[in-house]
């Protein structure tokens, strides 16, 4: 059995938080907060790392509430620093992009960032992580992504512009949790 669940895939801001905080535990990955939920409570995992606020955001979805309507216990929580990156796959410019892929999340908290970039349409994707996959797969030349700077580095993404996150000391608590 794996030990832990999260929100997947690779490079999501749940697994920089599981490197920085659990480095030894393996992951298993979840495409969205519900299954890692059911994967925990089906006793396919022992534990699940699960992003329950952003500080300038304010509440991840229902976590909360899931984790207390579904008996789970809280045994460890932690604080991320999140810094956020734009990245594209050609070395595109700010203003040659037309469409952003991120999660609404991270769209919300670099809306300072961008409001002076009104021909930018934001298309939200189930994480920061995913959003790369998105991008990827459409081949969108002036396409970019929201997401971290690990996220950018692993998928050899070209970085248009660093800290783009409207308040600097913006983090995000993720609680450890069991059945």
């Amino acid at each position: 059995m794996t030990n832990l669940g999260l929100l997947g895939p690779e490079n999501t801001y749940h697994d920089i938080a599981r490197k920085r905080f659990l480095p030894n535990v393996k992951p298993t990955f979840y495409k969205n907060f519900d299954e890692v939920f059911s994967a925990l409570k089906e006793g396919k995992i022992n534990r699940a790392l699960i992003a329950i606020k952003n500080s300038t955001s304010g509440f991840v979805s229902n976590n909360l509430e899931k984790i207390k309507l579904g008996g789970f216990k809280v045994v460890e929580e932690f604080d991320l620093p999140i810094h956020l990156c734009l990245g594209s796959i050609n070395p595109n410019s700010l203003h040659s992009i037309r469409k952003i892929y991120s999660h609404p999340m991270a769209i919300k908290e670099t809306q300072r960032f961008f409001r002076k970039y009104s021909h930018i349409t934001f298309i939200s994707s189930t994480s920061t992580a995913g959003a790369i996959d998105e991008l990827k797969n459409n081949r969108d030349p002036h396409g970019a992504v929201i997401s971290s700077m690990e996220a950018l580095e692993n998928n050899a993404l070209h970085v248009i512009s660093e800290n783009i996150e409207d308040e600097p000391n913006n983090s995000t608590t993720f609680s450890l949790i069991e059945k």
